[in-house]
Order: C-alpha cells, then sequence, then structure tokens
C-alpha cells in the first residue's frame, strides 16, 4: 500500500518533513549514507528530533535507517529530495534574478514558498528563466 502513496508524497509531507528530506537529499550528495549527527547539525535541530523525523520518512518509504545505522535515501526519497531542491533553486534564483531581492532574503523566503507553490507555477517560472537566462538549471 504504501507503494501506491508515494505518487502523492510531495503533497502530503509536512513542510518539516520536506525540509528534513531536503537535507538528507543535500547531505547524500556528499556521501550516500547520512548521519543523524549530520542532519542536526546541517538543520540545526536536536537529534531526537532527527530521529522523529526520519521515523516517520522511514514509514513512508522514503529512507532506509537500520537500527543505528545510517541513513539512507529510498529512490522515491531521492526523487522527492530531488524535486523539493529544484523547487528552491529555481524560486531563489526567479526571487535574485527578476526580483532583484537580496540573496539571503531570497534564500530564507524560497525555503518557506517551495512548499506551497504549485508545479505549474514551478514549470512556469522555469520557462521564464530559460528564455531569459538561458538554460539556467
Amino acid at each position: 500500500m504504501k507503494q501506491n502513496k508515494s505518487h502523492h508524497l510531495e503533497k502530503k509531507l509536512s513542510p518539516s518533513r520536506e525540509d528534513y528530506l531536503k537535507a538528507i537529499y543535500k547531505l547524500s550528495k556528499k556521501s550516500k549514507l547520512v548521519r543523524s549527527i549530520d542532519i542536526a547539525v546541517y538543520l540545526g535541530v536536536t537529534k531526537p528530533s532527527v530521529h522523529s523525523a526520519v521515523t516517520e520518512l522511514q514509514e513512508e518509504g522514503l529512507v532506509i535507517k537500520p537500527l543505528g545505522g545510517e541513513i539512507q535515501l529510498t529512490e522515491e526519497g531521492r526523487k522527492q529530495g530531488e524535486i523539493i531542491t529544484n523547487k528552491y533553486q529555481i524560486i531563489r534564483q526567479f526571487l535574485i534574478t527578476c526580483c532583484h531581492v537580496d540573496e539571503l532574503i531570497a534564500s530564507a523566503d524560497a525555503c518557506k514558498m517551495e512548499h506551497v507553490i504549485s508545479n505549474d507555477a514551478i514549470f512556469a517560472i522555469k520557462k521564464y528563466l530559460r528564455i531569459e537566462q538561458g538554460e539556467a538549471f
């Protein structure tokens, strides 16, 4: 049953869980296996918070964490992490390039906006940026 849910996970994950998934995705680019402490430091949260989030992500089929082991993304987790990360990057680039928003503010706002913006809007922004900026992404 979890397999069928995977097509709608992006809509069902809370913004907080999306942030954890994005962090795991980014950290996994450096090392395939990610430690809880790495996530805690990256997000500025406690290890118990990481444990809770990772447990939920594991139940959703997005990560694998053997007892006492390092965290690894499933294929679905990697896909969802990439989608969330790309949304963030597109929004951030749009705010900086087209709206002339300060980079720090653009980063903070993009992190908030990535959770609520539709895929249609993201595709439109991406198309606009490509027309205006060339193949930026």
